[in-house]
């Protein structure tokens, strides 16, 4: 999967607009319904639509035309168009202002509606205790671009029940819309349990039986003598530099269920000095995870990121439309000037330039020609996955360790 993020910038200023004079202050008016529906929740999040319903009570909703910045609006009454006109700049001032500045002509086009907001929201409502007791449906609300009702539903669903219900409380059989759509998850992030499992994500293990539980990133998962494995850093496991046979949990070491994989190969030797060196901080686990639990050259995407950092961190929050990025190829160069990522449990996606290259770094191990850049990270994001790419994601995941300290170790496999 190739996936590329684009990251607009919103400007919301103050947008001069004409026939700003219409009030709409003070508490709603009261609204009387017949028929056998009862009278629409007024959500905190609808509270603009109601507004506008004041002074165009024949409204069917609105949405903003993402190609032209165009605020479309559905009248079931068109000669309510005026006051509506005069009302929109005040009630969406934000999105109005938004629309502008990415599309400095975008205007207010009134379009002929059939139902008005408040009569789908009442009807809306009228379907809530049916479709919250069917199984297939996995979401259901007012259609703006559409003036309807539309209901989620999973492919193959008989929705017989839904539309006898709806005739029963006199919904128009226009008023209704069926879409298939998959079945709802919900948000995970990178400290959930995930399978199949993927890059990015937490993994535990004890250094001795009666030590602390400590915390890494899983980097990636890969082939290893054939056999399906995953990197994260050396120092995550029982000795550094050395093989132990520690295991990694995920997400927590709470049973040996959510046991995935034991070390199998580190990448550490001993030095001419004294001193213990490597060419990384990594170590390769041999997974043990079952059937379907394997997510091959799979890093998990959060919903966003920071340049080169956040207060407080950026979130970890996976996103659900576009959950991962995939690895396509090795970096056999490393630049001063390239931007580099790394997606790990406490920091989530940080990114920054390539400072410096082929540093050798002196610590408690010393580390041959490593690559150093100044994105944020901390205790947790150990063992997480360099990437390489353009601003914001355009680029791939390559074959890449870090330690804790920050400095990136090329390995390739």
């Amino acid at each position: 999967m190739r996936t590329h993020l684009i990251i607009v910038a919103l400007m919301l200023g103050a947008i001069a607009c004409a026939d700003r004079t219409a009030p709409i202050s003070g508490p709603p008016t009261s609204r009387l319904f017949t028929g056998s529906t009862p009278e629409p929740t007024e959500y905190p999040a609808e509270r603009a639509f109601w507004e506008l319903a004041r002074v165009a009570p024949s409204h069917g909703g609105l949405y903003f035309d993402t190609l032209t910045g165009d605020l479309n609006v559905y009248l079931k009454d068109m000669t309510e168009g005026p006051a509506a006109k005069r009302a929109l700049p005040i009630v969406f001032s934000e999105g109005l202002a938004s629309a502008r500045a990415r599309h400095p002509q975008a205007g207010i086009v009134f379009k002929q509606g059939t139902y008005t907001f408040i009569e789908l929201a009442r009807w809306r409502d009228a379907l809530d205790s049916v479709l919250m007791a069917t199984p297939s449906v996995q979401w259901w609300g007012v259609d703006h671009a559409k003036n309807q009702i539309v209901v989620g539903v999973l492919s193959g669903a008989d929705s017989e029940a839904i539309v006898a219900m709806a005739l029963e409380l006199a919904i128009p059989a226009g008023a209704l819309r069926f879409e298939k759509t998959g079945r709802v998850h919900p948000e995970q992030t990178l400290l959930d349990s995930i399978r199949p499992v993927k890059g990015g994500i937490v993994l535990e293990h004890k250094k001795s039986p009666t030590s602390p539980i400590y915390q890494c990133t899983l980097g990636f998962l890969a082939l290893w003598g054939g056999e399906h494995a995953f990197v994260t850093a050396s120092h995550c496991s029982s000795q550094r530099g050395a093989l132990d046979s520690t295991k990694q949990y995920q997400p927590h070491l709470a049973s040996n269920d959510s046991s995935i994989g034991f070390e199998v190969a580190d990448f550490s030797y001993t030095c001419h000095t004294v001193l213990t060196c490597s060419n990384a901080d990594a170590a390769v686990y041999r997974a043990t995870l079952g059937p379907g639990d394997w997510y091959f050259k799979r890093v998990a995407r959060t919903v966003g990121g920071c340049f080169p950092s956040c207060t407080p961190p950026a979130p970890l929050t996976i996103d659900s439309t576009r959950p991962f990025w995939s690895i396509v190829r090795t970096r056999t160069t490393i630049a001063v000037g390239d931007l580099v990522s790394k997606i790990g449990i406490a920091t989530g996606w940080s990114q920054s330039y390539v400072r410096q290259v082929c540093m050798t770094v002196k610590s408690n191990v010393s580390y041959f020609c490593k690559a150093y850049s100044d994105y944020q990270q901390d205790d947790g994001d150990s063992g997480s996955t360099s990437a390489s790419g353009y601003p914001w994601g355009n680029g791939h995941y390559s074959h890449a360790r870090r330690d804790s300290l920050g400095k990136y170790h090329r390995w390739p496999l």
